[in-house]
């Protein structure tokens, strides 16, 4: 992780230098930014985040207001004008925020869709991570495939006697295990155990399930040392992560996009699954942000 925080701090400190108040100058308290969290522990990094890059980029932030659910609640607050930028996911905007089916699988299709529909509501898409917290299959190092793809994967669960773990719903919408059953030919014999994503990861890691559904950004699958397994027929959905704002706040202060680009810039769906684990061990997330983007000056 060294090199792409060194390249986002040394990016980061022209940025300051551009848009920071004059020394000893107050804030403007009307260009202070309020961030929207939701609830799960990846939206507690992001926002930590954005408000670590945002403030060292000389722009005042408010408290932010935190624990407000989903896409569907992060979404209904920027509407309302109590949070001004917020993180989303291209396929849950698409599907939950927007009402539309089939999200598409391909990462720029997703995004381009999703900020067309949202620009006319005044939520602007700024530049997307390179994040695709979409769901994969997990399994231990040592079961790994050799080509790592699930059409591999695939053949093997159908042998027989492989457990797979995934959560309820995915199991029983036709969009979830039958799509992906049906893409890949997985034959009938395979046995379901139904499990929340953390009991899937934990099945897994002790060998109780041969595979596990979770987000791809899973801390509990890396903190658990398993491995995802390549999509290659793209049968989930892609996920892409980006900072969002509305449009009257992205007018009045422009220069906030310039200063994301730079974090989306950094962040990958390793990268953050990597932080994710950080925080489930006890990381606090401004520690987290902090060491992310590196030591200032």
């Amino acid at each position: 992780m060294r090199r792409p925080t060194l390249i986002l701090v040394a990016v980061m400190a022209v940025v300051t230098a551009c848009t920071s108040s004059p020394a000893g100058s107050p804030a403007d308290p009307d260009r202070a930014v309020t961030v929207g969290v939701g609830s799960t522990d990846e939206q507690r990094v992001l926002a930590a985040l954005t408000i670590t890059a945002l403030s060292r980029a000389g722009i005042p932030v408010d408290q932010p207001r935190t624990e407000l659910g989903g896409t569907q609640g992060l979404r209904q607050e920027a509407r309302r004008g109590t949070i001004d930028l917020y993180w989303d996911y291209t396929g849950a905007a698409w599907s939950l925020g927007l009402g539309q089916q089939n999200p598409p699988a391909d990462p720029r299709e997703s995004y381009e869709r999703v900020a067309e529909e949202d620009a006319a509501a005044g939520l602007i898409w700024l530049s997307p991570s390179a994040v695709n917290a979409t769901l994969a299959l997990f399994v231990r190092p040592a079961d790994r495939p050799e080509d790592g793809t699930m059409t591999e994967l695939a053949r093997e669960l159908s042998a027989g006697g492989r457990t797979l773990c995934a959560d309820t719903d995915f199991i029983d919408r036709p969009a979830g295990y039958a799509a992906l059953a049906d893409e890949y030919s997985i034959g009938a014999r395979i046995p379901l155990r139904r499990a929340t994503e953390s009991q899937a990861i934990t099945a897994v890691a002790s060998g109780a399930c041969f595979a596990g559904l979770a987000t791809a950004t899973s801390g509990d699958a890396r903190r658990a040392a398993l491995v995802p397994i390549a999509d290659d027929q793209r049968v989930f959905p892609a996920f892409i992560a980006a900072p969002v704002i509305r449009a009257e706040v992205l007018e009045r202060q422009p220069e906030i996009a310039q200063i994301l680009a730079l974090l989306t810039q950094a962040l990958t769906t390793d990268r953050l699954a990597e932080l994710n684990a950080r925080l489930i061990g006890g990381t606090d997330p401004a520690m987290i942000a902090e060491n992310f983007l590196g030591p200032v000056g």
